[in-house]
């Protein structure tokens, strides 16, 4: 049998898969679960060796490995999820909760410079209790953000494997329950991150104890390599320097987010970080030496084996190095033993090694990303090859040697670019599932652009080895080799700006549906068959089309019925965001969320991916209430893949650097920026928009106000949406004489919920049937808060909130409503009966 290993890898990822889904549901004692597999797996084993029929041992192998994966990936999932640390955590009273834990763990990777200041990833071993001082072992990975100018001048000392204290304030990471967004708490956790903290300052943390020798001097190694290539490459371009860095350590700190999204959005992100290209690369440059300076085989590739074990200790890339860097010692330690087998065969024993060391990765985009990319290469690229490959020699009998010479080096050349095409057409082909699903993205731009980038990215860490290797020579020659780096990388960022001239190339789409994978991925094995490759083909196509634009039947969630209009409350934590559906299909985005200080972008990760989700293709008018962060801060992501027709804005503040910003990318699209203001009415799809505030402001303002906030009101037939922004006390008092209330009125509650709005002549000018809540989960705001929530309760108001509740949906027919939310709650409203007044009263 040509692949063996293929029998133990692909059951042992599909078990690993379905322990993975058994862990996320569990509904009966974990342990049951295990002690089943493990059963079944042991009798399995006994079927292999009580039979010798290739047929059943083959069975017997199968089944023994998908039992155990199984069995790993459920054990792998329940430890990942819940160790000791989140355990401790989620069962101490809330007052824990507001004050700092002392842990102690140890660093998994270098320091590395964030928004907020200083990112660090502990491993937490020890909880140091601080009102009797008791050590308690604990167990969980923790991201911690240091905050504080001491930090960046202590972050040298904080290095992979060095053991560390310091009092944390703990805190769960934010999931946000709207449609289409994946749940980032489990992957967080797959990855090994249960909690987030915030250290108040660096002088805070202390250095414990030092790490091994290995990872001493491999930090030490690191840190050397960042210093010489921001002193070579970063003499021309700060810029080129991150992506050298990157490309030959694994370390994206010094990216831009700017630079790291294009190189996403274009598809060539993949050339930045560590995988098998790049060991490919090193090998190929380490066996080529030891060839020149005559090794025999066997020696190289031992040689080369123990240095790609070195550099995958070296290199800060994590999981994907490891697995590359497995790959190649499995392929090595066949050529040195003279073992040749398939490479196919080469890289099921990779993965399965990969699964058998850490089963969540199953579930890990780059697993996914790297052995589905080498897998499409592996077996599409030969049948491209045969398919389009000419029979006719390089030279016809009787031509000259002049003549054939260069017609092979041109042979050799049209041979070398079409296999890189074969090889780029079967690796998208592999991950398009892929890559909608993790990263909702489908992306063609990397057909051509991988061209450039590949090329550039082999320049890049060949040009940067050279100028490590001449820095004990000559600085000159280290400048010069460094600006052949900086040129590679300004080629490879430069090359992905073909996305913004072409933004057709690269389309942000919904996760596809399991069953549209499994259809997709049956079409490509039929591209396999000559007999039908013809129905292959229209099942990609047709497969393709459900990802970019996914019918009514295909949506996470169903159109609102003809005729009505939907309004979302999206659940973008401590921030705004509200869809509105007007009954002829077109959408309003009223705020956009945002989170300050931190490298998160919610447009691209929440807003997006859930606009998407809920049909909406396009935008028609983008509304900014304010400009604070948390109602503006994903409005790029959303100017870049809805291109909204018309924004509006309320009071204008030059100073703003976001609004600034945002009204330049908006001139450069052609969008229509207009400053509204109250009074100002639209009629849209039989729905009346008005803007209630703000008024026409008397001075130039110098900062964002809460009180300039953009109130609006969404009247359809007999129902009443009021979206006030964050208003406070000033501008309801100034709304409660221009309020016409509707029979039915459904608020959006002013700030968040805060104490210093929503107040008691508001509420009973409006008095709403129903409130809604958009705050973040234990934030530290208090909002909603308690005496507001409990004066919308006194006006009999239902109460909604996106902290509880996730996403708010609400459709209306301009008589009733029905609401419903994420997490599956059902509300209906509907017109309350008119008053029966007596005679006496009126």
């Amino acid at each position: 049998m040509r692949l063996p290993a293929a029998l133990v890898a692909v059951p042992l990822f599909l078990g690993c898969a379905a322990g993975i889904v058994l862990g996320d549901n569990a509904t009966f004692d974990a342990s049951l679960r295990i002690g089943a597999a493990s059963l079944l797996t042991l009798i399995a084993a006994i079927g292999f060796f009580a039979d010798g029929s290739g047929i059943r041992c083959a069975v017997a192998i199968i089944a023994g490995c998908a039992l155990s994966g199984t069995s790993l990936g459920l054990s792998a999932a329940l430890a990942a999820y819940d160790p000791d640390l989140v355990s401790w955590f989620n069962s101490c009273d809330e007052a824990c909760h507001d004050r700092p834990v002392l842990l102690e763990g140890v660093l998994r990777e270098d320091g590395a410079l964030s928004p907020a200041g200083v990112s660090l990833l502990l491993d937490a071993r020890v909880r140091i209790d601080q009102t009797d001082g008791a050590r308690r072992r604990t167990a969980g990975g923790v991201r911690l953000s240091v905050a504080g100018v001491v930090a960046i001048d202590l972050l040298s000392g904080w290095r992979d494997g060095r053991t560390i204290r310091a009092p944390v304030l703990l805190r769960r990471p934010t999931p946000y329950g709207d449609p289409g967004v994946p749940d980032d708490v489990r992957g967080l956790a797959r990855r090994g991150v249960v909690l987030l903290g915030t250290v108040k300052s660096g002088a805070l943390v202390e250095i414990v104890t030092r790490g091994s020798f290995m990872s001493e001097a491999a930090a030490s190694a690191r840190a050397w390599v960042r210093t010489r290539l921001l002193r070579a490459v970063g003499r021309w371009s700060v810029r080129s320097a991150a992506i050298a860095i990157a490309i030959l350590i694994g370390d994206r700190s010094g990216l831009s987010d700017v630079d790291e999204r294009r190189l996403q959005d274009a598809g060539t992100y993949h050339v930045i970080a560590i995988s098998g290209g790049n060991i490919a690369i090193l090998a190929a440059i380490l066996l080529g030496l030891f060839r020149l300076i005559n090794v025999p085989a066997a020696a190289s590739a031992a040689m080369t084996m123990v240095a790609l074990l070195f550099y995958g200790h070296l290199a800060s890339g994590g999981a994907s190095v490891s697995r590359a860097v497995t790959a190649a010692c499995v392929y090595l330690g066949g050529r040195m033993l003279d073992q040749r087998g398939p490479p196919l065969n080469a890289l099921a024993v990779a993965a399965a090694a990969g699964l058998a060391a850490s089963p969540v990765a199953a579930f890990d985009g780059g697993f996914l990303l790297s052995f589905g990319a080498t897998l499409g290469i592996l077996i599409g690229t030969p049948r491209l090859s045969r398919v389009f490959s000419t029979a006719s020699d390089v030279t016809a009998p009787g031509r000259s040697r002049r003549v054939a010479a260069p017609m092979r080096l041109a042979h050799s050349a049209l041979r070398s670019v079409s296999s890189l095409f074969f090889a780029t057409v079967c690796a998208e082909l592999a991950l398009t599932p892929v890559s909608a699903s993790f990263f909702s993205r489908v992306t063609i731009a990397g057909l051509g652009l991988n061209f450039l980038a590949i090329p550039l990215m082999a320049i890049v860490q060949a040009a940067a080895m050279l100028t490590l290797a001449a820095a004990p020579a000559s600085e000159s020659v280290g400048f010069a080799t460094g600006y052949i780096t900086h040129l590679a990388a300004a080629g490879l960022v430069g090359s992905a700006s073909l996305v913004d001239y072409a933004r057709w190339t690269s389309q942000a789409v919904v996760a596809p549906r399991w069953w549209v994978i499994g259809v997709y991925y049956s079409s490509c094995c039929l591209l396999l068959r000559r007999r039908w490759w013809r129905l292959g083909v229209a099942g990609l196509a047709c497969m393709l089309a459900l990802m970019v634009v996914p019918p009514r039947f295909a949506r996470p969630v169903s159109p609102p019925d003809a005729g009505a209009l939907r309004v979302v409350f999206l659940d973008v934590g401590q921030g705004d965001s509200t869809l509105i559906e007007l009954p002829d299909k077109r959408f309003m985005l009223v705020d956009t969320g945002g989170l300050a200080g931190t490298g998160f972008d919610i447009g691209e990760r929440v807003v997006t991916p859930a606009l998407l989700a809920l049909g909406a293709q396009s935008i028609d008018t983008l509304v900014l209430t304010h400009g604070d962060p948390d109602h503006i801060g994903g409005a790029p992501a959303v100017l870049r893949h809805f291109s909204p027709h018309h924004i509006w804005e309320g009071i204008p503040v030059p100073p703003h650097p976001g609004l600034r910003d945002l009204a330049s990318m908006a001139r450069g699209s052609g969008m229509l920026w207009r400053t509204v203001q109250g009074a100002d009415r639209e009629i849209a799809g039989g729905v009346e928009i008005r803007v209630l505030h703000p008024p026409m402001p008397d001075w130039e303002r110098q900062r964002v106000r809460n009180e300039d906030s953009i109130v609006l009101e969404i009247r359809f037939g007999e129902v009443s949406i009021v979206l006030p922004g964050d208003i406070g006390r000033e501008a309801e008092q100034r709304l409660v004489p221009l309020l016409a209330t509707a029979p039915l009125t459904i608020l959006k509650a002013p700030h968040h919920g805060s104490a210093t709005s929503s107040t008691q002549p508001f509420i009973d000018a409006l008095h709403p049937s129903a409130v809604i809540f958009s705050a973040g989960r234990g934030n530290r705001f208090g909002h909603p808060a308690p005496p507001v929530v409990a004066r919308y309760r006194a006006a009999n108001a239902v109460i909604f909130r996106t902290d509880e509740d996730g996403a708010i949906v609400l459709d209306t027919d301009g008589r009733s409503v029905a609401m419903w939310t994420w997490v599956g709650r059902r509300v209906a409203l509907h017109e309350p009966e008119p008053i029966q007044r007596s005679p006496q009263s009126r």
